[in-house]
């Protein structure tokens, strides 16, 4: 566990110097994300102690929950939407993309199927209510992103190969988007291959046949024996409104 925690911590100042080092500077999503990181490293170390000296009873409670907040999943989630309001491009298809990756595998080892599913519903209907709001390409994003972290949390349940497949679309298709919308930013002027650009990627997040990103969840959800997958089903559906 050790191990473990060291791994997300280096992660963490890497990703916090890319952050402060983007030209697109504003201290106030790398400072947001320090803190939330920083107490999340804190409880998560404590956590370990703790079960190392026969207090599991508190220190594993800790740790999950810890955990789970550093990822960003429900009940912990709000800071995502903040942090990614200000971020710049690069930074932010980092933050939805790669930064999840050891947390979610790492939860979906030890928690039960019970509660991943509880989580699963959650984020999906969060994801899904949460972006219809909001006109930020930043924001919608980010509660799409939701959507997309229960769809990985249900192929995990599954296998590690299909989250691969699932994580590597997703990650192409946010890329591919905010390359785009930064395209747009530079030159303050919307391009066709631009344009192009940022529809198709749309297209690819959003999950509508025939694009990859349908066939992707198409395979989760055949595989998928819970009817909980239909809540992800839901909130892809609703997030088709933004």
């Amino acid at each position: 566990w050790v191990s473990l925690w060291l791994g997300m911590e280096l992660n963490l100042y890497g990703f916090l110097v890319m952050m402060n080092s983007s030209g697109r500077y504003v201290p106030e999503p790398s400072v947001k994300y320090f803190v939330i990181q920083s107490l999340g490293s804190i409880g998560m170390l404590s956590g370990i102690i703790l079960s190392v000296e026969f207090f599991s009873g508190l220190g594993w409670p800790l740790m999950v929950s810890s955990v789970v907040m550093k990822t960003g999943v429900f009940p912990t989630h709000s800071w995502v939407p903040s942090v990614m309001k200000n971020s710049s491009w690069l930074c932010g298809a980092l933050l939805l993309s790669w930064q999840k990756v050891a947390p979610l595998v790492f939860l979906s080892v030890i928690l039960s199927d019970s509660v991943i599913w509880l989580a699963v519903v959650f984020m999906s209907l969060i994801g899904g209510v949460g972006g219809l709001n909001q006109y930020s390409v930043r924001l919608m994003s980010a509660y799409s992103s939701f959507v997309h972290t229960s769809w990985m949390f249900a192929s995990l349940m599954f296998s590690m190969e299909m989250f691969i497949l699932y994580f590597l679309l997703y990650s192409a298709s946010l890329g591919a988007l905010f390359h785009g919308c930064s395209l747009v930013e530079k030159s303050k002027a919307s391009s066709k291959v631009s344009s192009g650009s940022i529809g198709l990627s749309l297209g690819m997040l959003s999950g509508v046949p025939p694009f990859v990103g349908f066939l992707s969840k198409l395979v989760v959800f055949a595989v998928t024996e819970s009817f909980m997958i239909l809540f992800c089903v839901a909130g892809s559906v609703i997030s088709l409104k933004f």
